[in-house]
């Protein structure tokens, strides 16, 4: 068939002619597999068709779930679960949008986009549709052009009609998701070993977001596609790794938006909580990829996901593999260096939108008198620093035995810099000290003290990492 070079070209076309109308994959326990499906199901507790709102950015980590997990189910769960997997234009599938437009799908040598004449469920418009293949061409010229992600894994016939879309492209569904879905991407079921191919649902119109509609599609588009790039990459990888990557993608493709602020507030309030965790914070910990790609490269982030497989799917360890291969100093060691800069990154040109980051929280303020804490791997903690007379200030510092960690001192002049950071890296934890001379010059000393421990060997009965780093304890003062 005929093929257009740009989808959004290919869109506004069909849209005027139309009528009016091999790896082994992690063990997962029936009891996790379980939990998987019952987050989706909270997720799709009423079909998407209607409308139903979610109270999550976006469900693809609870869809990743559940399709890594359908062979621990049984026969009536797992039957459940293809459902919910199940594409827009599947009648048996939660998310099915009505009958397909006469005129979908549109295909270009990459993508089909389809959609719905449904009242509830088609496209706001004909122009926001064409902005929607705008989105998607960009996307992939950055993401797989510019940064050099390797292609979509190819789904052969999945998603063909007539004959349009069997080469394998990258199906995006456009339908209506209520007012607190984003979007999503989904494995199809059936699939084995840690390299997937996925599908692509998009919203209808994008009423109801912080970001005004089009901004907030474009940015969703960005995320989503490189969630199906990943899924291309290891399906089996770490939630905050996915997520992480796929909002430091969003800044990539459209850096004009910066949508990604909306969660900065999140990494600012919680600096005491794991990178390593599952909460909101993870689209936030994209400025940690912001962090790397200013200092080593965007190569750096891609490396990750190269590696992922080899690295036993453990985002520590691929991260780690990545920054030494670019001659950085391994995983540990530079996330200390991030959690330095963050106490005043602000001013920090290595962060992309500096300017706009909120200041992150301290915990009270440090002096002569031993302050103690306890920090879970990969979580740090920023203190005021008492006490900016005399030649120096040296803070000395106790951390657990055997746990890597790191302190610094951090020291602004005026309101915006210079900025001075001495860090100290204990690689088995122990007493350490660092020392910053003339305080007296800065307007504002932080203390640092950081858990930069990710390792990990085992997991829990639910499939969670548990990282033996969790609850170390510190005691620091200053002298």
């Amino acid at each position: 068939m005929r093929r257009l070079a740009r989808l959004s070209t290919l869109l506004a076309v069909a849209l005027i002619a139309a009528p009016a109308a091999a790896d082994a994959s992690p063990p997962a326990g029936e009891r996790a597999a379980r939990q998987a499906l019952g987050a989706a199901l909270d997720a799709f507790r009423e079909p998407l068709a209607a409308g139903a709102a979610t109270g999550e950015r976006d469900l693809t980590a609870a869809l990743r779930d559940l399709a890594v997990s359908l062979p621990a189910l049984g026969r009536r769960d797992r039957e459940l679960a293809r459902d919910l997997l199940a594409r827009p234009t599947d009648k048996s599938s939660r998310s099915y949008f009505g009958k397909e437009a006469a005129s979908s799908p549109a295909c270009s040598a990459q993508f089909c986009v389809h959609w719905t004449d449904n009242r509830r469920n088609r496209p706001s418009s004909t122009t926001f549709l064409n902005q929607i293949g705008s989105a998607i061409d960009r996307s992939y010229d950055v993401e797989n052009g510019t940064l050099g992600w390797r292609r979509a894994k190819s789904d052969g016939h999945l998603g063909a009609r007539r004959g349009v879309g069997a080469e394998g492209q990258v199906d995006v569904y456009v339908t209506n998701l209520g007012s607190n879905l984003y979007g999503y991407a989904a494995n199809d079921p059936g699939q084995k070993g840690a390299r997937r191919h996925a599908y692509l649902v998009l919203d209808r119109d994008y009423r109801g977001f912080p970001t005004p509609p089009v901004q907030s599609m474009r940015v969703t588009v960005a995320h989503e596609y490189n969630h199906i790039l990943q899924f291309g990459y290891d399906a089996f990888e770490d939630l905050w790794l996915f997520e992480s990557t796929a909002t430091w993608m969003e800044e990539k493709v459209f850096p004009e938006i910066d949508d990604y602020l909306n969660y900065m507030p999140e990494m600012a309030r919680r600096p005491q909580e794991p990178l390593t965790g599952r909460s909101i914070k993870v689209y936030a910990e994209a400025v940690w990829n912001h962090w790397l790609s200013g200092r080593i490269g965007d190569e750096a982030v891609r490396r990750a996901w190269e590696v992922s497989r080899a690295e036993r799917h453990f985002a520590v360890d691929a991260y780690d593999d990545a920054i030494e291969a670019f001659a950085g100093p391994g995983f540990a060691r530079e996330l200390g260096s991030f959690f330095a800069a963050s106490a005043e990154w602000k001013v920090g040109a290595a962060f992309p939108d500096h300017g706009a980051y909120p200041d992150v929280d301290r915990s009270g303020r440090v002096g002569t008198a031993t302050r103690k804490a306890r920090l879970d791997n990969t979580a740090y903690r920023l203190y005021g620093v008492k006490g900016l007379s005399g030649p120096s200030v040296t803070l000395t510092a106790r951390a657990e035995k055997g746990t890597r960690s790191s302190i610094s001192l951090v020291g602004r002049a005026g309101d915006s810099g210079p900025v001075t950071v001495a860090t100290t890296y204990l690689p088995k934890g122990g007493r350490g000290e660092v020392t910053l001379a003339d305080p007296g010059a800065f307007s504002r000393v932080t203390a640092v003290v950081a858990n930069v421990d990710g390792r990990s060997n085992r997991e829990d009965q639910r499939g969670r990492r548990i990282y033996r780093s969790d609850g170390s304890r510190y005691r620091f003062s200053l002298r």
